[in-house]
């Protein structure tokens, strides 16, 4: 979850946040500017998955056991001074932002929520307007094992002489 979560604060760097992206609820209600970056952590599920694929990979052939699907969810909240500034740094994060994201060899899809636009008095923060939203990350947990090599129609010499004579 580490990968993702980064992958996000870079994102958000990328579109235009200038301050320290914070990561907890704590550090955001603290937070005396106006111009406001998060991505929190709201929620993880897993759930069974029993899907194989056989791949190769330098030779060898392996086979890939999907065990859990994991869901995670981050909570990303973008807060400036006007509308304007809000809006040029959401556009620029959708922009950025990726279908996906490769972490450890494997692929986690990201999907943008709803996204909620706050007011001065609806919020904790300090900023005139917020735009909050949730990511959701779809990946998995996986298992490789590799495939043994099965050599088909090779017989040795002795192996022949052996059965010939038993007969």
């Amino acid at each position: 979850m580490k990968e993702e979560r980064d992958y996000l604060v870079g994102v958000l760097k990328k579109a235009g946040i200038r301050s320290i992206v914070h990561d907890s609820l704590k550090s955001l209600k603290n937070c005396n500017e106006t111009h406001v970056g998060a991505v929190l952590r709201v929620k993880e599920t897993f759930a069974r998955s029993g899907s194989k694929k056989i791949y190769g990979e330098e030779g060898q052939r392996k086979q890939r056991k999907k065990l859990h699907v994991r869901i995670t969810t981050l909570h990303v909240v973008i807060a400036d001074s006007n509308e304007e500034k809000v809006d040029a740094i959401l556009t620029n994060f959708m922009k950025n932002i990726g279908k996906g994201v490769p972490v450890d060899r494997n692929w986690v899809e990201i999907n943008v929520g709803d996204v909620d636009w706050i007011e001065e008095g609806d919020s904790i923060l300090k900023s005139k307007i917020a735009v909050e939203f949730d990511v959701t990350l779809t990946g998995g947990i996986y298992e490789d094992t590799d495939l043994k090599k099965v050599e088909v129609g090779k017989i040795e010499k002795k192996e022949l002489q052996e059965e010939q004579d038993d007969r």
